[in-house]
Order: C-alpha cells, then structure tokens, then sequence
C-alpha cells in the first residue's frame, strides 16, 4: 500500500479570510467546500498540483495550547515567482523575513497565514526569478489575466490586511 497523496488541512479561525488570504497570495481556488446551518465549515482549495484544506473552527475547538501544537509544523509552498510573491505579501503589510539561500539548496522566507501557521515559501536556489524585465512582463500578464477573473470572482471576497 502507497499513499497516493496528502493533503493537509488547516483548522482555521476565520474561513472566509483564510480563504481570500491563499487565493489573493498563492492562486488557490475553491474546488469544494461543505456549508452546515447555511455557513461555509470545510473548503478544499486547489491551485495546479497544489491542495489545501480549510476547516472554520468553533471557538471551543480552537487550539488553547501555549505554543499551539499546530505551530510545530510548517507548510512549504512553492511559487512561480519568489520575487514576486515576497513583494505581494510584504506590499500588503505582511511580516516576511528576507528572502534567503539555504544551506540545503533552496532560495526562501518565512510569513505567517491569519491563523499563526508558519509558512516557508520556497524555490530550489537559482530558480526565484530575480529578472526584473521578465518579472514585469509577469506582471502585466497577471494584470491582464486578473481582469478576466474579476468578473467570475465578484462573490469572493478578497484578503485585506485590515480585515485580521
């Protein structure tokens, strides 16, 4: 027997922000989602071969523990562009160390999601695309394709760093 994939899943305070914090920062999209008394409770989120699962807390369920047992782990997420990704969240007003070269091969920082959980964006060394001039042509795709989103996408809500 093989595990064909794992996918983690998030226990979350805020379901809805989490979900507009890992769509606006990393692409990911609902592909299901389960509501219970009319509100959103479980979402399954996915960018390509990417899955995440979100489920909203209780304030009872919420972890009390001091650190929170949750906060010995972390999630690694890779980007298509390091550069890019690391000046969204830092122009949103996020905390995120400095892009840094490891010791094991990779080019990476650290931000933390609304609900605590440590995540280490990360590329393997060489490939953050640091090309200023193809990081703009990046962009002015992204503009062009967020623009067609807007339409499908005028339901969600988008992450605002006031809104934590």
């Amino acid at each position: 027997m093989t595990a064909a994939k794992l996918i983690p899943s998030l226990g979350v305070s805020d379901i809805q922000r989490s979900i507009g914090f890992y769509r606006t920062f990393f692409g990911f999209k609902p592909a299901d989602s389960y509501e219970q008394d009319g509100r959103l409770s479980w979402c399954w989120l996915r960018c390509r071969g990417a899955d995440l699962m979100l489920q909203q807390l209780s304030p009872d369920q919420q972890i009390t523990l001091n650190p929170a047992i949750g906060q010995s782990w972390v999630i690694y997420i890779q980007p298509d562009n390091l550069i890019a990704t690391h000046r969204a969240l830092r122009q949103a007003g996020l905390p995120v160390t400095d892009i840094r070269s490891t010791s094991y091969g990779t080019d990476e920082f650290l931000v933390t999601d609304p609900d605590g959980y440590e995540l280490w964006v990360s590329v393997p060394s060489g490939e953050s695309n640091g090309d200023d001039d193809e990081e703009e042509d990046e962009e002015d795709d992204r503009d062009e394709e967020d623009e067609d989103d807007e339409e499908e996408d005028d339901e969600e809500e988008e992450w605002k760093v006031g809104g934590r």
